[in-house]
């Protein structure tokens, strides 16, 4: 299972946001494998990203991406074209909701309430962005409407590491001049999945900006790919005086162009893909 799940990673494609309707209507219709199968594939890096999310103490990955492989095949058979949304945006609630599930069963949290436990799991970061990420263990009780001395004890053992910050990493038993935890730096080089997805998003966007920029008029694609394409590529922009028209008209057009293109990348890949895309890309 995990050979074929990181098999599709590797060879994801992409699709539309129109192209992922229509297989999730022939799979809906005709209980398609083929278009699981080009669906699962298309999202699965999307699951790779909200299984990593998930990690917990005591949880295996394998089992997250798993579970947010599942989300994707509930999704195809839950979604509603009807609703106006991206089949991945509908995809990935699954996938967080059927990741959270598993954690929440087998991540260990300390049984003090089931009630306090399940809604703690599911709904802190939601509270924390409504009344502050520094919200002390009362201010939490009081707005998810749990007990406070049930929240303390659950805190306490949420996201925990029972990992001494001075213990010798690896294999070098008593030896105190190996590394630690506390003495070790991050490295912040990219990983070779990291630099993969990075060559295959900027490959994937290249072309949509060449796709879109020949639906242009000579002044429009001018300026596009003189102010709008360098400033991506963190290039200096092209003066707004050498178009042939008033910097106020530059201007005016630049803006257009732009709420064009989000326009034009959304309906291509989905608006969340697109997020994601831009930020792993530059």
């Amino acid at each position: 299972m995990l050979n074929m799940l990181t098999s599709l990673a590797t060879t994801a494609v992409i699709l539309s946001k129109a192209e992922q309707i229509q297989l999730v209507a022939q799979a809906q219709a005709d209980d398609c494998a083929i278009a699981r199968h080009q669906l699962v594939q298309a999202n699965i890096r999307l699951a790779h990203k909200v299984a990593k999310k998930n990690i917990r103490k005591g949880i295996d990955f394998n089992d997250l991406l798993a579970c947010a492989t599942e989300g994707i095949l509930i999704a195809i058979n839950k979604f509603d074209a009807t609703q106006g949304a991206s089949f991945t945006t509908y995809a990935r609630m699954w996938m967080v909701a059927k990741c959270q599930e598993h954690v929440q069963a087998n991540a260990g949290l300390v049984h003090c309430g089931s009630r306090t436990s399940k809604k703690l799991w599911s709904g802190l970061q939601k509270a924390r962005k409504a009344i502050g990420v520094d919200a002390q263990p009362a201010e939490i009780a009081a707005h998810m409407g749990l007990d406070e001395d049930e929240v303390v004890a659950c805190l306490q053992y949420m996201q925990a590491r029972g990992t001494s910050l001075d213990a010798p990493l690896g294999t070098r038993g008593r030896d105190r001049t190996a590394g630690t935890i506390a003495s070790v730096v991050p490295s912040d080089d990219m990983t070779q999945d990291q630099r993969h997805e990075r060559t295959q998003n900027s490959v994937l966007l290249r072309s949509a900006f060449n796709d879109f920029a020949d639906g242009l008029n000579d002044r429009q694609k001018a300026i596009f790919v003189g102010r709008i394409a360098h400033e991506l590529t963190e290039n200096d922009k092209r003066c707004a005086t050498t178009f042939g028209c008033t910097k106020q008209r530059v201007g005016q057009i630049e803006k257009a162009l732009r709420n064009r293109m989000v326009t034009y990348l959304n309906n291509r890949f989905g608006a969340d893909t697109v997020t994601d895309m831009l930020r792993a890309s530059f």
